[in-house]
């Protein structure tokens, strides 16, 4: 057997030069071949409006009415009338391509491809042998090849300002007089500003000059008929540049749409007067030429038929060319124009706007139009005519335009004779009445897919055009590959056709079961069994030549076995749009649903809708679902992994909102920002929906649907219990990064008191980080250098609201008390991240705002602690410079005293000022400890280390610049400086005093002097 996986019975090449949505683009054999029959009614009118009671008729039976229809007046009038796609333009041209062979006739035949000025005349023209008909064909074609669009866009733009200027408030509602004359719409497009808006690229105005201009291009757009609400400068950026009256005039027109629909008629009733008056046609020239034409074939004894495909596209001869062809053929009893008959294609909305005189003909003529706004049926009939419509299209794609235009007089070969995959492929995907093959659709897919694609307000519509452009083609061409890669259909196929309000939806238990046991392909699997299984009610319900074709895995899902839960289209025998459910099954269920409220009934709808039919779920449904799981979170957080002090509900809600910022919901409306980072994620799955009509019932004090509901709410609210703390933490800004960052700006505070300094015990540390610091006082602070006394100042002044919130954010309390205990499981960790770095470096950190105060001074901490070591330094130098390394402070001092005493006993005068502040440094020295003085020049040398690592000597002198060395620099500095001034004043008075006399006590103080001099170079040579 053939495999049918992947299968594809066209090329995407071949359907897309195949298939046409325009009925003039594609030849008379490709135009017969794809050929279907049209839905057409035969409506008669009420006034201008269109009676639907009318009896369905066949093409041929429109053609032949259209040519055996007598006329008193020799002047036959058949609108055939439709909204856009409907088929219109195909129906005349099928009448076209159909019309018997008559040399009697004359026929012309206004393609809806060639609507350009220039084509409609020549069309309108052609064969006459009149000479003013000859020339008005001439200055057509030299006024089409002299302009461009751009000049035929301003001279229209002029035109219609002219005609609008002649308008009085007599010819206009009495509500638009505001627009008529000199003074109204006319002035509106005068001004430059409003000219330029107008005339801009894509404007109506410069398509209609290329309509005008040009015939149409394949592919190009339907193009605009008249000027609508949207045309108008009601949106101008530069209004304020216009002029006052311009400005006065567009402003009430924009707050009165009245008055914009006035407009809208004004501009469009003046339209075909401005074209012509541009092209030089002047008022009756055409009617004239056109009943000069139909002289002329009287003469001939011919009867014209004019088949127009699109009448509105006529844009500047349509008023006279109504006028003629409704013009009476006999009068007096003589036939002096030739007798005419015009089958015309028009959108719904222009022939109402069509002129009374036109209207008058067709009541009096045939009485009817031929409706083409027809749905079709909602029973086997219906949509065995769909796949019909559809069945000549697909084997026109198979085949190709190359085999078709071969064909004689619509004998199409049926491509799927030829093909050995046909009798698995028409049993199970299904074949027109004319045998051919609807793959790869089946009649559900396809007519599913028609329905989600026709418009909401009347989803049973078909419309020709929009089958073929948004289903067949689409499908044929591009899709293809992903249905020769196993990957159709897929998620483009699921957005390009959603479930219409028409269909029933994949129920959610299947869906559930598809999602449970299906982990390859679940998401194509519902679709498939959506469109080509026709919503069943079990899993498994799809053919194999699908499940083949489409590349699923055969298997055998839960409940096949069951009692089988078919479903039947309504119209079908049998026919119900709900599902035929076991009672057992549903019935419990229904009772419950049942005895619901309303309004939460119609909540636990829309969930299911949400699910099954992938609309946007209620905004207010998604507000009560996000409150309860975000609620049961909070509920059940135990404030202790990690401990933490219990926050106030405001402040909960504030890092916890019952939002999407916390709650995203897979299709609801999510318009805050920071949803896509939600903590709690719940994905468009049947499993969740079940889950969350259940949260619904449970907040609305029912019980749940399943048992294991109630336990999932409980089991995700433990389980996001890690997301609420950290939301919480990041609202309160005490992540771990920020609460070392805290940590951080404690220990450096620390250290410029002399708490804390790189190296210390971690228990002493963590002392020192959760210390206030209310006692601490430097005793060295003469030696601090100024900024340091800044800084430290700065910092205590703030820390203690620092210190709190690292308390609270580290510790643990009784009851809503203040923390007793710090956590020193997470604080620990965090310490040490903290002193990883004793540096303020926060280039790209945000810094808490409760970190920011007790900082203000940090930014240059490094060059504050240098600028402290340097300041040691020189204090050091001074000191060593009379007390070396190697002498003691014992020795100095009584160097000092046995100094003062020789002083006195040799009669050198002492000052009493120098003696009593040397006798209290004394006393103030021998109370120091002399060991400070080493202990810092060794810390200052070990920030100097060669051998050290740049971290241990940032380490170093953050140390060294720290430590608080109590009152010793201080004391000894100035015991030496003062004792060295005064030693140095007595040994020169000494040396003067023997050299003059001779007296042996001076000589004894210049050897004790000279003994302390030495004892300094001693230490230093030790």
């Amino acid at each position: 057997m053939a495999d049918f996986r992947g299968f594809l019975c066209w090329t995407p090449e071949t359907a897309a030069a195949t298939i046409n949505t325009e009925a003039v683009s594609p030849s008379r054999e490709v135009f017969l071949a794809t050929h279907a029959p049209l839905r057409i009614r035969r409506s008669r009118l009420d006034g201008r409006a269109v009676l639907s009671d009318g009896p369905l008729i066949d093409e041929e039976t429109v053609r032949d009415e259209f040519l055996a229809l007598k006329s008193d007046t020799g002047a036959l009038l058949l609108p055939i009338v439709g909204d856009s796609g409907t088929g219109k333009s195909h129906l005349v041209r099928w009448v076209y391509e159909n019309l018997p062979d008559s040399d009697r006739c004359k026929v012309i035949y206004l393609e809806k491809a060639k609507t350009s000025l220039r084509a409609v005349i020549d069309a309108l023209l052609a064969d006459a042998e009149d000479g003013t008909l000859a020339q008005l064909r001439a200055e057509i074609h030299q006024f089409t090849d002299s302009v461009d669009a751009a000049t035929l866009s301003r001279r229209l733009v002029n035109a219609l300002s002219e005609s609008l200027a002649a308008t009085t408030p007599r010819d206009v509602p009495q509500h638009a007089r505001p627009l008529a004359g000199p003074r109204g719409l006319t002035v509106v497009l005068q001004d430059p500003h409003v000219s330029a808006y107008m005339l801009a690229p894509g404007k109506f105005i410069p398509k209609l000059a290329e309509q005008l201009l040009r015939d149409r291009a394949g592919g190009e757009p339907d193009r605009p008929m008249a000027f609508t609400i949207e045309n108008l400068p009601t949106d101008l950026l530069d209004l304020h540049q216009a002029a006052q009256v311009t400005i006065k005039l567009i402003r009430a027109i924009s707050g009165n749409t009245e008055l914009q629909q006035a407009a809208v008629d004004l501009l469009n009733q003046h339209l075909e007067t401005a074209v012509k008056r541009v092209a030089s046609l002047g008022a009756g020239r055409l009617q004239d030429a056109m009943l000069q034409v139909r002289r002329e074939y009287a003469r001939k004894n011919k009867e014209i038929i004019l088949l127009i495909e699109d009448f509105a596209l006529i844009q500047g001869v349509q008023r006279e060319l109504l006028d003629a062809v409704i013009e009476a053929a006999n009068r007096y009893g003589r036939t002096s124009l030739a007798p005419i008959r015009t089958l015309m294609a028009v959108t719904t909305g222009y022939f109402k706007d069509l002129p009374e005189t036109a209207l008058t003909r067709v009541r009096a003529t045939a009485g009817y139009i031929y409706n083409l706004n027809v749905p079709f049926t909602r029973d086997h009939q219906g949509e065995s005519e769909i796949t019909t419509f559809v069945g000549r299209y697909l084997n026109a794609a198979r085949l190709g335009r190359d085999v078709l235009e071969g064909t004689q007089d619509g004998q199409v070969p049926n491509r799927c004779d030829s093909c050995s995959l046909i009798s698995q492929c028409h049993e199970q995907f299904g074949a027109t009445s004319d045998g051919i093959g609807l793959y790869p659709f089946n009649q559900s897919a396809l007519v599913r897919a028609i329905h989600s694609t026709a418009p909401r307000n009347d989803p049973y519509a078909f419309v020709p055009r929009t089958v073929l452009g948004s289903v067949i083609r689409p499908v044929l061409v591009e899709h293809a590959n992903a249905l020769r890669e196993g990957t159709f259909p897929d998620a483009r196929f699921r957005a390009q056709f959603p479930t219409a309000d028409v269909d029933e939806p994949l129920s959610t238990e299947v869906q559930e079961v598809v999602e449970a046991e299906d982990l390859l392909d679940a998401d194509r699997r519902k679709i498939v069994l959506e469109f080509w299984g026709d919503a069943p009610d079990y899993a498994g319900a799809l053919p194999s030549a699908v499940v083949e074709a489409f590349g699923l895995e055969s298997r055998t899902f839960s409940g096949e076995g069951a009692v089988s839960q078919k479903r039947t289209r309504t119209g079908e025998k049998g026919g119900s749009d709900e599902p035929v459910r076991d009672p057992e099954d549903t019935g419990q269920k229904a009772i419950a649903e049942a005895r619901l409220p309303a309004s939460l009934k119609a909540k636990l709808d829309a969930v299911e809708d949400w699910l099954t039919r992938k609309q946007v779920l209620l905004q207010g449904v998604a507000s009560d679902l996000r409150t309860v799981l975000v609620t049961a979170v909070v509920q059940r957080y135990r404030w202790v992994d990690p401990l933490m002090l219990e926050q106030t509900q405001g402040t909960i809600r504030a890092a916890w909102p019952p939002n999407a910022r916390v709650v995203s919901i897979e299709g609801a409306t999510e318009n805050v920002q920071g949803a896509g980072a939600a903590p709690i994620r719940i994905k468009r799955t049947a499993r969740n929906s079940r889950y969350l009509r259940s949260v619904l019932l449970l907040k609305n004090g029912q019980p749940a649907q399943r048992a294991e509901h109630v336990r999932r709410l409980s089991t995700e609210a433990d389980r996001y219990g890690a997301s609420l703390t950290a939301a919480l933490q990041k609202n309160l800004e005490i992540t771990d990064d920020e609460l070392v960052l805290g940590l951080r700006a404690s220990l450096i505070g620390a250290a410029l008191a002399g708490q804390a300094w790189p190296g210390m015990d971690e228990s002493e540390l963590l002392s020192a980080a959760f210390a206030e610091g209310r006692s601490w006082a430097r005793q060295d602070t003469a030696d601090c250098d100024a900024a340091w006394s800044r800084a430290l100042e700065s910092h205590l002044q703030y820390r203690r609201s620092l210190i709190e919130r690292l308390r609270t954010s580290l510790g643990v309390a009784q009851g809503a008390g203040a923390p007793r205990l710090i956590d020193a499981a997470r604080a620990l960790p965090l310490l040490r991240r903290a002193t990883a770095q004793w540096d303020w470096q926060v280039a790209g950190l945000e810094v808490p705002e409760w970190v920011r105060p007790a900082v203000k001074n940090f930014a240059n901490w490094m060059d504050v602690v240098n600028a402290q070591n340097t300041s040691l330094r020189q204090k050091l130098d001074e000191i060593r410079q009379h007390h070396s390394r190697g002498s003691t402070g014992a020795q100095v001092l009584a160097a000092v005293r046995d100094a003062l005493a020789a002083a006195e006993d040799a009669s050198i005068p002492v000052p009493l000022a120098t003696r009593a502040q040397i006798t209290d440094l004394l006393k103030r020295s021998q109370d120091v400890d002399w060991k400070v003085l080493n202990q810092l020049e060794d810390d200052l040398r070990r920030t100097d280390d060669p051998e050290s690592s740049d971290t241990v000597r940032r380490a170093a002198c953050i140390t060294a610049a720290v430590r608080d060395r109590g009152p010793t620099l201080q004391v000894v500095r100035a015991l030496l400086l003062a004792s060295d001034a005064w030693l140095t004043a007595a040994l020169e008075h000494a040396a003067s005093r023997a050299n003059s006399h001779g007296d042996e006590a001076a000589r004894g103080v210049q050897e004790l002097l000279r003994e302390w001099q030495g004892l300094n170079a001693e230490g230093e040579e030790r």
